[in-house]
């Protein structure tokens, strides 16, 4: 069965300002612009990517900025990381208190199940994205 979640791309309005804040917010390092790949069906479609990576893998995120779709990035409930360890967890809530985030402490969904066992906060990204951050 399944292992790991490979990565995952959505639509961003901005993809400087988008990439700028998973910068320093998490540490994503740019590892590409764009993917020799999909290079043709990118300009058919009149679209742009950025490609974030956390450093083992070519991505973990996509950023994808398409000029003529219309989208709601309110219809993406939320997406959730692990993070490593209670550091890793304790310096991005940093970040992103520095960034002047509102955070909201805690699940995005309440579990009395989970919620004795999860540390936990969430934010939107600039594009409305919820990102629940978990640490296990």
């Amino acid at each position: 069965m399944v292992s790991k979640f490979q990565h995952l791309v959505f639509y961003v309005n901005d993809l400087e300002e988008s990439r700028a804040f998973f910068s320093q917010l998490l540490d994503l390092q740019l590892s590409a612009l764009n993917h020799p790949d999909s290079s043709a069906a990118m300009k058919m479609a009149n679209q742009e990517m950025r490609f974030m990576s956390f450093g083992f893998y070519h991505h973990d995120i996509c950023l994808v900025k398409h000029r003529k779709l219309q989208f709601d990035n309110d219809s993406l409930m939320h997406y959730t990381m692990v993070i490593r360890d209670s550091n890793a967890y304790d310096k991005i809530l940093e970040n992103a208190q520095t960034m002047g985030m509102s955070i909201k402490v805690g699940r995005m969904i309440k579990s009395a199940k989970m919620e004795n066992h999860w540390k936990a906060f969430c934010f939107q990204d600039p594009n409305n994205h919820w990102i629940e951050l978990i640490l296990k």
